[in-house]
């Protein structure tokens, strides 16, 4: 559906070749004592040059369809995957871990997902985990994308209610509040005016007002300092002598005392201003060997240089001015090399170029809707010059009056022009692109203070020592080692065959390296699939041990908990459709997502399976574990089967196992449960939902077990046991347990091993009624969904176009939220509101 744009943009920002030709010209002017260390530097930006091409950089931003959920709800995503400088669509990546953290950092869900021309979507469940109310984390990535830190995994916190109480007398952490200063450029150097910028944050690592002093050593000069934003301020001009200063602050109501950096006695320092038109560079120096000649500064946007020249030195001082219509929008990298060629001074800056505004309509057809009335939204994107352009989006639309909207928490520009450039927690990040007049000036303060930039200069030189966590993956891999079959001796050059789902004619063979190792790499799978591997040693002799990794060994099952405990703050004004007010709303709130839940179901039926012409939409089925189901409903033996208390049952096939489980029946490949349910079109009953330790599979698998690897058979075919699974489970459900473990592999003859692989999430669909449609508009089931509509993968063409869905019974406000990119790699967003009344 959507065209790979992997060329770089022409003909808007002048090239780096330019400019390293450029300065190869320069160069050979310069007399031939200087030209050797100039010629150093010149090397440098060529190997940085080389390392940005040879290790292109992927970014991943994930949009939900709310900030807030109710523990049970379904999560919707869309990831906007983009590579290179020009944040265009990635082909670099084929797979996408999306994961669910409970508020202790515990993994609950990992869902691999397809990227497809740099687009992701799907969805999250809370995966039966016992209800917690609290602060959840979701994080994105390739692994490609993990290669390059920390700052390359989107993670976004979400506040998350449950039936549970939160415990609101949690202690406070422990530990003082600290206070740092950052001199620009990176050191401070004696004997130099430099602005220096601070940041102050509490114990519980989230920024605080702080003011106070700095003093010199001796206490002679001074000068006072405060906070303007999250804790951030600049001193202006400070002079650091070769004894270091300190600082007096209150933070918190407590007093501080803090060392600055202590300075260096020599070096060369960058200084950036600005105005509309330009970057204002300042170069200052008290080395002599720098004082007074030329020394080379390059700056890049993502890893593209777009500037590169020598400044001129004299008497310790040097300036230039570089046209901001230069470089595309982001944050522009200035560094300064010394004679050498090694970095002496970084420093970052954020550039928004005018050719990169993007103005978003969101126009529905009216303000005022009423009950199940159908919306028509317009949408049109267009460039800085107001030319209409296609464009890429997410889309939701939910209610907004039970919780406080995020206006600046991360949205697609803050991921891509800030978040993966700089390390650590930022506060509001969507507050530095918002049209608060001095969003601007604050983000150059938080460039001071937190941007120790994501490109480790030091690695340029020493490129033969990167590590990589993982090339890029095209598809899923299963590794594994092949051993001796008495001593458990890694065997070389063992032949091992692969096939998916028996297909024979279709083998993946590989041998083992020296370890005894092996990979089948780049398996296309979607949903869950059987394989099949079978080895042998180098003289064909079957006598082998199989060990099979764990398919995501290598990825973490922890993550660290949220920084911010967002419930409180989210809910703190929540007001329900009533007017109630308080943990009255909060109760109706979670009333209302279990109608919700269930609603969907029963909507889902009755356009599924009733009379109507027009049938649309797939829908979702809530994922419910056996064992909880078995403890809700109470135990029916009849229903359960149990192979540790029914020994003598694990010697029969498990056909006649199932078929002795009343409403079960097995007649050859076909498996059918009895659950009283009646199709209206007089068809076949549908199909029971199978699952194999809760992962979806279907009956050749199921009747391929083998008793002896079977914990337990569990099944459900009473409505009030189905209505959990959703549309799903119809047909009944068969749930079994194994005594695999996590593994999922079980060795069978001598020298083969079977198992199951996850693969690609199997596309789903947000469920949205269409009123007249696909259901009845007058159908008695209420409807009370909380998010209304969702797209997580929408086209807008050139000329615009118009959305459609249509409202539910609940009267509120309502919010949409759109996430975008253009075909030129330029993030955008945009929010509207309207109303439903009575």
């Amino acid at each position: 559906m959507k065209k790979i744009f992997n060329t770089p943009m022409k003909g808007r920002f002048i090239s780096r070749g330019i400019f390293i030709a450029a300065i190869i010209s320069i160069i050979a002017s310069i007399p031939a004592q200087p030209l050797h260390a100039q010629q150093q530097s010149v090397e440098f930006v060529q190997y940085f040059r080389e390392l940005q091409n040879d290790f292109i950089r992927e970014r991943v931003y994930l949009h939900t369809d709310r900030q807030w959920y109710v523990h049970g709800d379904r999560i919707w995503f869309s990831a906007f995957v983009t590579a290179g400088p020009q944040n265009l669509p990635s082909a670099i990546s084929s797979v996408l871990y999306v994961e669910l953290f409970d508020p202790e950092g515990s993994l609950i869900e990992r869902i691999p997902v397809r990227i497809e021309s740099g687009r992701a979507s799907g969805s999250l469940t809370f995966n039966n985990t016992e209800p917690e109310a609290g602060t959840y984390r979701i994080q994105a990535y390739t692994a490609w994308a993990k290669n390059f830190g920390e700052s390359y995994i989107h993670k976004a916190d979400i506040a998350v209610l449950s039936d549970e109480e939160t415990d609101d007398t949690a202690e406070s952490p422990n530990g003082s509040p600290d206070l740092q200063f950052f001199a620009e450029g990176g050191e401070l150097i004696a004997g130099l005016s430099q602005r220096v910028a601070f940041k102050a944050i509490g114990n519980d690592g989230l920024s605080r007002d702080v003011s106070g002093w700095v003093f010199s050593q001796d206490r002679t000069d001074s000068v006072r300092f405060a906070s303007e934003h999250n804790g951030m301020g600049v001193i202006e001009n400070w002079t650091s002598e070769e004894s270091g200063s300190f600082a007096v602050a209150e933070i918190d109501g407590e007093m501080i005392r803090t060392e600055l950096p202590a300075p260096v006695s020599s070096g060369s320092m960058l200084r950036v201003d600005g105005n509309p038109s330009d970057f204002l560079i300042t170069v200052r120096s008290n080395d002599p060997e720098t004082q007074n000649g030329q020394l080379l500064l390059f700056a890049h946007v993502r890893g593209e240089i777009y500037y590169a020249s020598l400044i001129l030195m004299e008497n310790g001082s040097g300036e230039t001015a570089i046209p901001r219509m230069q470089f595309p929008s982001g944050i522009v990298h200035f560094t300064l090399l010394g004679p050498s060629g090694n970095p002496v001074s970084e420093r970052l800056s954020f550039n928004e170029n005018e050719l990169d505004r993007i103005e978003t309509d969101l126009s529905p057809d009216q303000q005022t809707y009423s009950l199940r009335e159908e919306v028509a939204l317009d949408i049109a994107i267009s460039d800085g010059e107001r030319v209409l352009i296609p464009a890429d989006v997410s889309l939701t639309v939910f209610d907004d009056a039970y919780a406080d909207y995020q206006q600046y928490a991360t949205d697609i520009r803050s991921r891509l022009y800030l978040e993966t450039e700089l390390r650590g927690y930022i506060e509001d990040p969507g507050y530095y692109f918002s049209d608060e007049p001095e969003a601007g000036l604050h983000l150059d303060y938080l460039l001071l203070t937190q941007g120790w930039r994501s490109y480790d200069m030091d690695a340029v030189l020493q490129r033969d020592d990167i590590t990589l966590f993982s090339l890029p993956e095209e598809g899923f891999s299963l590794t594994g080692t092949i051993k001796s079959g008495f001593r458990g001796r890694p065997l070389e050059n063992a032949t091992v065959a692969f096939s998916l789902d028996d297909d024979e004619e279709n083998l993946d063979i590989v041998t083992t390296g020296p370890d005894g190792k092996f990979m089948i790499s780049g398996l296309d799978v979607t949903g869950a699939a059987s394989f099949v591997l079978r080895a042998n040693n180098e003289s064909g002799g079957d006598r082998v041990q199989i060990e099979l990794d764990n398919q995501f060994a290598n990825l973490e099952n922890s993550a660290v908990p949220p920084a911010e405990e967002l419930t409180q703050s989210y809910f703190s004004n929540t007001e329900d459709e009533r007017g109630a007010t308080g943990s009255v709303a909060i109760n109706s709130l979670k009333e209302r997502s279990q109608s919700a839940r269930s609603g969907t179901e029963r909507y889902l039926e009755a356009e599924l399976f009733g009379e109507l012409d027009e049938i649309t939409v797939t829908g979702e089925r809530e994922e419910v574990d056996e064992e909880e189901q078995f403890r809700r409903f109470g135990e029916r033996p009849g229903q359960r089967v149990d192979f540790d208390e029914q020994e003598h049952l694990s010697t029969l096939p498990i056909n006649i196992v199932l078929n002795q489980i009343p409403g079960v029946s097995v007649v050859g490949n076909q498996v059918e449960i009895s659950t009283g349910f009646t199709n209206l079109g007089g068809s076949a009953p549908p199909s029971p939902l199978i699952l194999v330790d809760n992962i979806e599979t279907d009956a050749s698998y199921l009747l391929s077990l083998s008793p002896a690897d079977v914990k337990t058979i569990n099944v459900f075919r009473r409505s009030v046991e189905l209505a959990s699974f959703g549309i799903s489970g119809t047909g009944g459900v068969i749930s079994v347990r194994t005594r695999r473990g996590e593994t999922g592999y079980v060795e069978n003859e001598r020298g083969t091993l079977a198992g199951r692989i996850q693969g690609y999430q199997q596309p789903t669909q947000f469920y949205s009624p269409r009123y007249g449609i696909t259901v009845p508009r007058d159908i008695e089931e209420p409807d009370e969904r909380i998010t209304l509509h969702w797209e997580g993968d929408l086209s807008i063409p050139e000329t615009g176009g118009t959305l459609q869905f249509w409202t539910n019974d609940v009267p509120s406000r309502y919010r949409v939220v759109l996430q975008g990119i253009t075909q030129t790699g330029v993030p955008f967003s945009a929010t509207e509101t309207f109303e439903v009344t009575d």
